[in-house]
């Protein structure tokens, strides 16, 4: 044995049982005792395989100055996290192997975790032309315009057949840019009371509908990034009943606050926004049945100047 973790709590036959474990060559096995290893007394602590983020912001290249992918991926190490996905809205914006490069540069060089790209849906994430899939498909986990929605549906069909070509999934930052008029808060109770222009369900929901009616046309693998309103969660309960391919992601804080917990700072405003209760009850619902498939942080750090607008 290499090392020896004593008086760990390891997850077994449903439960968490108390045991000591042994590390041999880089992978846990049953512990026996050979008279060798580095002996570590947990205390009674839990050991876990390493955690999957799917939905992370490092932010290099371009804005190097919130984040690194050094940084991020020692941030990661720190939580537990071995693996993950970054998300593409960076500058240059990885729309092709030539874009790409910079942040696969930086992840060669400088992560300390497996760091998977996305690459995005369209150039510039601009919504008005694919970006080079084909020749990304390789080096990327799949493809997301994520910090903006796809607006035209023609476009996002477009993308599906692509991606179900080259055997990659869509991961869709669903915004309806039409229904936002402004806002930056939940249209619910708090926004009315403090004067705040509301960001409505629907411009969440709304793109989520119209995209699963193209997953089931497609055959497309399609995810959904930070869910946040009951209407989604129904949404993709009764499309996974009906067999499409769909799979979808929350945030720790869409689980924990809602709207009744805002106050008059900008740290409390985030895309999509903190909703109302029976929202939160809802996320909480679809991950007890299964239907969220995972909690993903959405990391995005920003700088304190920027966070603390108003």
């Amino acid at each position: 044995m290499d090392y020896i973790f004593k008086n760990c709590k390891v997850y077994r036959n449903g439960k968490f049982e108390s045991e000591d474990i042994g590390v041999c060559g880089g992978v846990f096995a049953p512990f026996v005792s050979d008279g060798s290893g580095v002996v570590i007394d947990c205390g009674n602590k839990y050991i876990l395989p390493g955690f999957a983020d799917v939905h992370v912001h490092l932010r290099e290249p371009g804005f190097i100055y919130k984040e690194t992918v050094a940084s991020g991926s020692r941030a990661a190490a720190a939580g537990g996290y071995t693996t993950v996905c970054s998300m593409p809205n960076l500058s240059p914006a990885p729309d092709s192997p030539e874009t790409l490069e910079p942040q696969l540069e930086a992840i060669r060089n400088t992560a300390c975790i497996n760091v998977l790209p996305y690459g995005t849906i369209t150039k510039g994430q601009n919504g008005l032309e694919l970006s080079d899939m084909e020749a990304l498909a390789p080096f990327v986990a799949g493809f997301s315009d994520d910090g903006k929605g796809v607006q035209n549906k023609e476009m996002m069909l477009a993308a599906m057949k692509k991606a179900k070509s080259l055997g990659k999934i869509i991961a869709a930052h669903c915004e309806d840019n039409s229904l936002l008029n402004g806002g930056y808060i939940h249209d619910g109770e708090y926004a009315k009371a403090h004067g705040h222009r509301g960001i409505c369900s629907e411009s969440e929901w709304g793109p989520i509908k119209r995209d699963l009616e193209l997953v089931a046309e497609t055959g497309c693998k399609y995810h959904v990034c930070h869910i946040s309103t009951k209407e989604s969660v129904e949404l993709i309960r009764q499309a996974k009943k009906n067999g499409v391919d769909v799979t979808c992601e929350t945030g720790p804080h869409y689980l924990l606050l809602d709207d009744s917990d805002l106050k008059e700072e900008g740290r409390f405003k985030m895309n999509p926004p903190l909703r109302s209760k029976a929202d939160k009850e809802a996320l909480i619902e679809g991950i007890i049945d299964g239907t969220i498939d995972m909690i993903a942080t959405d990391h995005a750090p920003h700088s304190a100047e920027e966070k603390g607008r108003t």
